[in-house]
């Protein structure tokens, strides 16, 4: 027979394509977790399906009769215009409180719980949005308070954000892994893009995206062009490593060009992506162990559910 849970919240990240859900006690420990493909984009395109209804049906089980609501903090796209209900974004710079303090409560029939959606960030200056990357910004910066410099979130549209004595104060989002997506798969490239792959290619790419950094347009067309002029000669450079080492080259060369002196850098992440770009910041010297990004972001929803029902 399971045992019953009865957490005292429960944290939610609620992403685009999936979520995932933690039941947890007072003391941050994690007492049981469940994931889901209902997604946002899920969601609102199924008038079947709503956010409350999502929930409920994966948190019953960690429901009691205790009169108490129980908290339920999100993060992510329940709070987008096309989500639960839209958390308008931060503005930076921001400190951790200022996102918590930000988020909003929707109406929900079930008396059980009752539920906060966490904001995201915006930048208007040099105009930037993130949504669900700034909680576990949070996270990180209570494990790491001391942190100065910059924190790389890679993924599909990578963030980067610049922290310093609590505060976030900027950002820049790099839309390299879409561009890798679409110009592998779309794009002419796609006859020289396979499963070879090249340490070494990609490591020179990266170099030379930083030591040549207005020709990127035309190093991407070298993909294709080394391919064809190779043929029958020695053999050339697996495309895939050159292409990512370009594309993500070209992001961390601007990101090092931005560092002030001392500037530290950190990365959020799992899996080949994180071992890319740590890959690309070594070649640059710069040392970035990739730290759990399932840890951080329940780092920084613990953070939020303090100040939200403190």
């Amino acid at each position: 027979m399971t045992k019953k849970i009865f957490p005292s919240w429960i944290a939610v990240d609620w992403g685009t394509s999936n979520l995932r859900l933690w039941a947890m006690d007072d003391t941050a420990n994690i007492l049981g977790s469940a994931e889901s493909p209902l997604g946002m984009n899920a969601i609102a395109g199924d008038p079947k399906l709503s956010f409350e209804a999502v929930l409920i049906g994966l948190i019953e089980d960690w429901l009691g009769a205790d009169p108490a609501k129980l908290p339920v903090v999100i993060c992510g796209m329940a709070g987008a215009k096309q989500g639960w209900l839209e958390a308008p974004y931060c503005d930076v710079p921001a400190r951790p409180s200022d996102l918590a303090k930000g988020a909003v409560t929707p109406n929900v029939s079930d008396p059980r719980i009752s539920v906060f959606i966490l904001p995201g960030l915006c930048q208007r200056g040099d105009p930037d949005v993130m949504r669900g990357e700034e909680t576990q910004l949070v996270g990180f910066m209570a494990q790491n308070p001391d942190f100065s410099g910059w924190v790389c979130l890679p993924g599909t549209h990578s963030k980067w954000a610049q922290v310093a004595d609590g505060v976030i104060k900027a950002f820049r989002t790099y839309m390299s892994g879409e561009v890798f997506a679409l110009l592998s798969q779309q794009s002419i490239l796609r006859h020289s893009v396979d499963d070879a792959w090249d340490d070494v290619a990609f490591a020179d790419a990266v170099r030379k995206a930083s030591e040549q950094p207005t020709a990127f347009l035309h190093s991407l067309f070298t993909v294709r062009a080394g391919a064809l002029v190779a043929k029958g000669e020695a053999s050339v450079a697996p495309g895939a490593a050159v292409l990512s080492g370009t594309v993500i080259g070209a992001e961390i060369a601007d990101v090092l060009s931005r560092l002030a002196p001392g500037d530290d850098i950190a990365l959020i992440g799992a899996g080949k992506l994180a071992s890319l770009y740590q890959a690309a910041l070594a070649v640059h010297n710069h040392k970035a162990t990739p730290q759990d990004g399932a840890a951080i972001t329940l780092a920084g929803l613990s953070r939020a559910y303090g100040v939200v029902t403190g």
